[in-house]
């Protein structure tokens, strides 16, 4: 059985967090946080304007990421996902830590580069992020090499929040807006 934090019940903000799991109020990820954060293998939810009257689309996916560069995702290029990531030129991403500490970063972007078919070795690459190389090539070969791509997505805005309560180092993006 967990204890809890004995707090007086004042009904202030920091006596209820003191409830929550130690859960804090969120502070933004400087540049080199989020970034570092982005890079770690963590499933991206890819959300793309999906027409005039319905919702975004959204869906997960695996992806790679290096400090700097550009977001590369791999799919189908006969997916209805991949016509509208296309069609719109832009994306949001999204990860997130979904056990505490909480944390999350959000990516909107502009796709630059489309490349068709995509190379064996970059969808390895990809998929050695999450599974053992055995496991990714498997993964890699179950697909028509003709029938994926990889769209190269370039960061232009960065929303994120981490609850740890760590202190917030520094922020200075270079102009690139950062927000929560």
């Amino acid at each position: 059985m967990t204890s809890i934090p004995q707090v007086a019940d004042d009904g202030s903000l920091e006596a209820r967090l003191a409830r929550s799991d130690g859960l804090h109020p969120p502070r933004p990820l400087s540049r080199a946080e989020r970034e570092r954060f982005l890079s770690e293998a963590h499933v991206v939810v890819l959300s793309v304007d999906a027409g005039p009257g319905r919702p975004p689309a959204s869906v997960p996916l695996w992806y790679a990421y290096q400090p700097g560069g550009d977001v590369v995702v791999n799919t189908s290029v006969s997916s209805r996902k991949a016509g509208l990531v296309r069609a719109a030129g832009a994306v949001t991403l999204t990860v997130q830590h979904a056990t505490p500490p909480y944390r999350y970063v959000v990516v909107e972007g502009q796709v630059v580069e489309v490349v068709h078919p995509s190379p064996l070795n970059v969808r390895r690459a990809i998929a050695r992020r999450y599974l053992s190389a055995e496991g990714a090539d498997a993964a890699v070969d179950r697909y028509d090499p003709d029938d994926q791509v990889l769209f190269f997505i370039r960061p232009r805005r960065w929303h994120s929040a981490d609850f740890s309560g760590r202190p917030s180092g520094p922020t200075h993006d270079s102009g690139v807006r950062h927000g929560q």
